[in-house]
């Protein structure tokens, strides 16, 4: 067995890759391995201001394994500025998130830095399949909620307490609107709206720099939908998502989907696309799928858009889920439930860690 792991990722990152960080460190710790984690990239264009793990940032190679816990690009990007010394006479990991259906055959040759490369989802394990020569391995995410609390203040400020049944999504802008896709939730949510005038819709964003006219104009008008564009902490974060009712995402592509596995593990009815690593775990047992079709990107909306496809959600069919999420609590309830179930078993540090264990030992005999 390896004497040690580096973690090399945003590990002070208020965002999902900054997460995935801190519960991959986590899950080491938790079978008693050593760490040493590297703080990259430096700087960039996120808030930094978790601090949990900081007594384990080194910024020093200090052990024989490394793991990337950031897109494929990004270790190309690392490797561009230290070269190879940081990689050679050492076993190398990428725990690499990617959304769309391929990756870019023309950027096969960054697999080559790497002994095998982790996926968090069959999604994205087949994406990577298609192009990259090493050997490929489904390693999900962590996904544990035990740093809740209540968001009273929040709630107070922006007065939903006044709303019968509250939705919410939660996004990155700088992870695209194009991907994430607002927009379709807007539209879907007015549909409902024309039937229950007393629901709401929570967008929970940062970055956002208010340069879609047509979302603005909505906001300005519609005082059923509010915009908090703003990094919480992880406690307020989780906290918002336990006052509010139920979770929507109209994504067009996720590599995982840990904003919709974190709804689920607390206990809240999830309205998804069905597409993409979300898959995994929603299913018509845990979920309120909405159907939709694959259509091409356009130039430019997403990094290596060319080649690829992604998923258009059906308006008229979030517009039925999402009332029929409001309308039949039972088999809201029943969802619920085996979504919990799913989620708390398949997708803990225990189980999770279990398979990253599985991978280091088999890695280090034959290392």
């Amino acid at each position: 067995m390896f004497n040690g792991i580096n973690i090399i990722g945003p590990v002070f990152g208020e965002f999902g890759i900054g997460e995935d960080v801190r519960k991959l460190a986590q899950a080491l710790l938790s079978l008693n391995l050593p760490i040493s984690i590297i703080s990259y990239p430096e700087t960039g264009n996120f808030v930094e201001t978790n601090r949990s793990l900081e007594n384990y940032v080194t910024n020093k190679f200090v052990y024989q394994c490394n793991i990337f816990c950031m897109p494929l690009i990004e270790t190309y990007r690392f490797f561009s500025q230290y070269g190879l010394s940081e990689f050679e006479s050492r076993c190398n990991i990428a725990y690499a998130p990617w959304e769309l259906e391929d990756w870019p055959k023309e950027f096969s040759f960054f697999g080559a830095l790497f002994d095998e490369v982790w996926a968090s989802s069959l999604h994205t394990l087949n994406a990577y399949k298609k192009s990259l020569q090493q050997p490929i391995y489904r390693i999900p995410l962590i996904v544990e909620n035990s740093d809740k609390s209540l968001l009273k203040e929040l709630s107070q400020k922006i007065k939903i307490d006044r709303f019968k049944y509250k939705f919410l999504y939660v996004f990155d802008s700088n992870s695209t609107f194009s991907r994430k896709n607002p927009q379709d939730v807007i539209r879907a949510f007015q549909k409902v709206l024309n039937i229950y005038p007393d629901i709401a819709l929570i967008l929970k964003t940062m970055n956002y720099q208010y340069d879609d006219q047509k979302i603005n104009k909505i906001l300005e008008t519609n005082s059923n939908i509010i915009l908090i564009n703003d990094c919480l902490s992880r406690s307020e974060l989780l906290g918002l998502y336990d006052i509010c009712d139920a979770y929507i995402s109209l994504h067009k592509a996720e590599g995982f989907g840990r904003t919709i596995a974190e709804a689920m593990l607390l206990k809240k009815p999830t309205i998804v696309s069905n597409y993409s690593g979300n898959t995994d775990f929603c299913t018509n047992e845990t979920s309120f799928l909405v159907d939709g079709k694959l259509e091409k990107i356009a130039p430019y909306a997403y990094p290596f858009w060319q080649s690829n496809r992604w998923f258009s959600p059906d308006l008229d069919s979030a517009a039925r889920q999402m009332l029929q999420c409001v309308s039949q609590p039972d088999t809201r309830s029943s969802k619920v439930e085996k979504a919990y179930r799913l989620i708390s078993e398949s997708f803990s540090n225990q189980a999770v860690s279990k398979k990253i264990d599985d991978r280091l030992k088999s890695l280090s005999i034959n290392s």
